[in-house]
């Protein structure tokens, strides 16, 4: 469907209109050209017979009866006028002559004068008049000759209604060729609207095919060239936003970046924990609006939902004036907790130092200012000063160990051996310590083989066994290990105190103590033990679980791979 004000219908109606203005003034001059010349041969006619009667007159007199014989075989009307009035007319003669007075008259061909006008004798109808003067032997005489313009009323009627048909014609031709043509010019501007708009939309891989070397191919070639570049464009612009997305998303810190209006642009999902409903937070709206009033930048640091977040509030700057501002969100829970972790590890380590030095000082004073009543007593202060400095030597060792494993410093060495006999190797070293106290042992491990650091490994079981020993009485302790598709699973149980279901989460942390259901008679421990099982575990590729409940023992998991993976 065309529209109304598409330029196919535009081109249309130009080539129409300009075609038929011409048309219209070609008829109007060929009109007037047949009416000019049909008048030009009737002047002539008339001129020509009013010679022949001026002949004929010259050579029979004026009562010659051959004038009237020519008049009619021309079919004209004639008056012959010498003070009589000689005529075809009959009575309306006298009438005529007053009409061909007035008429206005033109010299022709030197001989006569012609006259157009409009005559009562002919019914107020054009009539062509021409008058011619000469003089005969009886005197001067005018002869007036006058035909009626029917016939070439007539004959132009004729030229009209062939020029009507003719015009009628060639503007249908033209409408059709016009419309033809205006949809051969205009079908390659459709195709390249078309284009755009699909252009527009995102497809720019469209291709125009230049089907002719004219400005219209030429525009479809440029814009085949256009849209090469726009899809150039377009994937280093959308390369930049993945590369920038992707760079946000891999972020460390959360980034939100606000319009002059603090709607949110950019963010993200590090980012969330300050946004609600992906609008920002008030914090960060109080912030923004700092920067707004010209600080230059801001940095605060907040708590939300038992986090810690530094926020940080840099204005965007145009050139001419203030476009939005960036905020960076830094997490700095895991600082505080470091942070806390070293505080409370000075206190712990100054709390387990401090019980051994205080004894170690006070037994000596003791010696010292001779307070021992006997040798029995002063052997007694020597061995409890000699107890306390192991303690304190196995402190400052478990210390320098966890710090070593840590760090990364401390190298695994690790060598393949039979778990089998691995594990009832370390239980039997704890046979007399279990007797003593009346607690059961058992190992039940398969014959296989497994790659780990033997030494730490044993340091590991020991720290474990000599915990459930500790911390059970008259019991029994099991030590079992079973294969599994990708490695062992090693359990070992007692049925001791227990540990309250509330410090299951921190028994791995350092110089933690559940001294509230594990107290015993026994020595004390240094509080890094299972903090050097983890590191060691997890050094292995391994990893190590609990499980406990009071008054019915504690139930330690331990996974390791057969075989550790190459670095």
């Amino acid at each position: 469907m065309i529209r109304r004000n598409s330029i196919v219908t535009k081109l249309w109606l130009t080539i129409l209109v300009l075609v038929s203005l011409i048309l219209f003034i070609v008829s109007v001059l060929m009109l007037e050209f047949f009416n000019s010349f049909h008048i030009d041969q009737e002047r002539g006619h008339l001129a020509k017979l009013g010679g022949q009667v001026q002949s004929v007159l010259l050579q029979e007199g004026d009562a010659s009866r051959t004038v009237d014989q020519i008049i009619e075989v021309y079919g004209a009307n004639y008056i012959l006028e010498n003070g009589t009035v000689r005529s075809n007319f009959g009575t309306e003669v006298d009438g005529l002559m007053t009409e061909l007075g007035r008429q206005d008259w033109e010299a022709y061909q030197a001989v006569g004068e012609t006259s157009i006008g409009n005559f009562s004798s002919f019914d107020d109808q054009a009539a062509l008049a021409y008058r011619t003067t000469f003089s005969l032997e009886t005197g001067e005489y005018t002869l007036y000759l006058i035909e009626p313009l029917d016939a070439i009323s007539s004959a132009n009627e004729g030229a009209r209604t062939i020029i009507f048909w003719t015009v009628a014609s060639a503007i249908i031709v033209t409408t059709v060729f016009a419309f033809f043509l205006s949809t051969r010019i205009t079908a390659p501007l459709r195709e390249m609207r078309d284009a755009v708009n699909k252009t527009g939309e995102g497809q720019f891989d469209l291709r125009l095919v230049q089907k002719s070397n004219d400005e219209i191919g030429e525009l479809a070639g440029s814009f085949n060239a256009m849209s090469s570049q726009l899809s150039t464009y377009v994937n280093a612009l959308d390369r930049e936003r993945l590369q920038l997305a992707s760079i946000l998303r891999s972020m460390a810190d959360g980034v939100i970046t606000l319009d002059r209006h603090a709607n949110v642009i950019v963010t993200n999902p590090q980012a969330q924990p300050l946004l609600i409903d992906e609008q920002p937070h008030e914090v960060v709206l109080s912030l923004y609006e700092d920067v707004v009033a010209g600080a230059p930048e801001k940095t605060i640091e907040v708590k939300q939902l038992d986090h810690y977040y530094t926020l940080t509030v840099t204005p965007l700057l145009g050139e001419d004036d203030f476009e939005g501002a960036v905020v960076v969100i830094r997490d700095t829970t895991e600082s505080h907790r470091l942070d806390k972790m070293r505080t409370d590890f000075v206190a712990n380590v100054s709390h387990e130092l401090r019980t051994p030095l205080v004894t170690l000082q006070g037994y000596s004073e003791a010696i010292i200012d001779g307070m021992t009543e006997s040798d029995d007593a002063t052997k007694e202060f020597a061995s409890i000063i000699y107890d306390e400095s192991l303690r304190l030597a196995r402190l400052v060792n478990d210390l320098l160990d966890l710090a070593r494993i840590e760090s990364g410093k401390e190298t695994m060495q690790f060598a393949t051996f039979d778990l089998g006999e691995f594990l009832p190797r370390v239980m039997r070293k704890f046979n007399q310590m279990a007797n003593e106290k009346g607690i059961t042992l058992s190992t039940e491990a398969p014959r296989h083989t497994i790659e780990a650091d033997g030494d730490r490994l044993e340091q590991v079981f020991t720290n474990l066994i000599g915990n459930a020993i500790a911390h059970t009485e008259s019991g029994s302790i099991r030590l079992e290990a079973s294969a599994e598709e990708t490695g062992f699973m090693i359990r070992l149980s007692d049925t001791g105190s227990g540990i309250p279901k509330e410090d299951l989460p921190f028994v791995f942390e350092r110089f933690y103590k559940a001294d509230k259901a594990r107290t015993s008679g026994g020595k004390a421990g240094t509080g890094i033990g299972l903090a050097i099982v983890k590191n060691v575990i997890d050094a292995h590729h391994g990893t190590v679980d609990v499980s406990s409940a009071l008054d019915e023992g504690t139930t330690f998991t331990i996974r390791l791979p057969y075989t550790q993976p190459q670095a």
